[in-house]
């Protein structure tokens, strides 16, 4: 399939529309033929659903959006009887009741679920706990919207049933997400799982997935992931052992990881001494008397910290902060174009902001390294390896695992 756009913008609901061609790739890749009842949660525009009804023609649709105005409202006008739209909270405890449905009511849901954090309400709680989703994050209440509309869906859903999902790149592929992954992995079965571009959605720079799960389905010893390519084809797939799954699942990562594996390299954690992160905020830099390198700092062309940034012999004597040492490499932490801030300390020593990376590897591979990171290849291994919408941001866990 080629996508001939990317575009849909958000909302004050944080709801990002989804492409009617993206709308057309979930509903293909959750394999179905023609399912009974199909829910959609949150149904914005109605995107999902429209694309959904032109696929499975005999189905039955239950629409819900809190939004009176909300374009899928007119949907039932549009498309006839099979689309009931219902006007009211997707994240009401009795949302079952009020449509009609008996728990277990529905066997296949689509869902673009709003990219926001709600406030909090007691029946969040139930809804995670119905749906064993309660205990994937250290504190209930930090749940994001993401994970409460995924929770909601299984309540409604039938054993077996699948749901198709878009869900943002943190969720997929962020290391505090790694216990929901692990529970979708063991409770149910990730069926497949499809990368899309940055920027699909109009004004954000976000990366999304797309993700689907049965319920309740028979665990998998592997997962097929995909990737929407700059030609806007599919990506040949790629066959994910579970366990490698709970770390992350994002196509970018694991192709590049399992190229890497194939010609035996090694990470940077074999060989690293340590990773530290800069002492010196945005602000305070500007407090002190000595320079603070920063990821404004970094130059494309040269290799090196500036000589300008090296400490006095006094700076050097008295400051207590993170400072990098000869032949330690410093790499951006957080920025739109981390991949491309790498460079070494040649001499003297450097304070650095805590939005850098200060990476100490054993001396025989400190340039091997610095070189492969501020390669093609290496950026293209910190881009697959790092987080975020707009500002992006690699973990230290993430910096480590990358190979060489």
């Amino acid at each position: 399939m080629r996508f001939s756009r990317f575009s849909k913008s958000s909302d004050p609901l944080g709801r990002y529309y989804t492409d009617s061609m993206v709308g057309a790739l979930l509903v293909n890749s959750m394999g179905l033929a023609c399912p009974g009842t199909v829910l959609d949660l949150g149904a914005g525009e109605g995107a999902l659903v429209g694309e959904a009804s032109k696929i499975w023609k005999s189905s039955r649709f239950i629409t819900v959006d809190i939004d009176a105005n909300a374009g899928s409202a007119l949907l039932p006008k549009l498309k006839g009887s099979i689309i009931t739209h219902h006007t009211t909270d997707a994240l009401d405890f009795a949302l079952a009741e009020r449509l009609g449905l008996g728990q277990g009511g529905v066997d296949a849901a689509i869902c673009n679920p709003p990219y926001l954090r709600p406030r909090w309400e007691k029946h969040f709680a139930a809804i995670l706990e119905e749906a064993g989703l309660s205990h994937v994050l250290p504190h209930i209440s930090e749940v994001p919207s993401d994970l409460l509309f995924i929770a909601q869906n299984f309540r409604l859903l039938c054993n077996g049933g699948r749901l198709g999902l878009i869900l943002p790149d943190g969720i997929v592929s962020g290391e505090k997400f790694t216990s929901f992954r692990k529970t979708l992995i063991n409770k149910h079965r990730i069926e497949r799982v499809i990368e899309l571009p940055r920027r699909i959605f109009r004004n954000t720079d976000a990366k999304a997935h797309i993700v689907v799960v049965s319920k309740h389905g028979k665990a998998s010893d592997q997962i097929t992931i995909q990737r929407i390519e700059q030609n806007g084809l599919l990506s040949p797939q790629l066959k994910l052992p579970a366990h490698f799954a709970e770390k992350r699942l994002d196509y970018s990562y694991h192709v590049q990881t399992t190229s890497c594996i194939k010609l035996n390299q090694r990470k940077i954690a074999d060989v690293a001494l340590s990773v530290s992160r800069g002492s010196f905020s945005s602000s305070n830099r500007n407090n002190v008397d000595f320079p603070v390198f920063h990821t404004t700092d970094f130059s494309l062309c040269e290799d090196s910290a500036p000589p300008a940034f090296r400490l006095s012999h006094e700076n050097n004597e008295t400051t207590t902060e993170v400072v990098a040492s000869p032949g330690d490499i410093l790499v951006a932490r957080v920025g739109r174009n981390l991949s491309q801030k790498v460079c070494m300390v040649r001499s003297g020593r450097v304070a650095i902001s805590d939005c850098i990376w200060l990476l100490r590897v054993v001396p025989e591979h400190r340039e091997a390294i610095l070189a492969y990171l501020r390669s093609a290849k290496g950026r293209n291994a910190l881009e697959a390896a790092c987080h975020g919408v707009g500002a992006k941001f690699i973990t230290k866990s993430a910096l480590l695992e990358i190979t060489f």
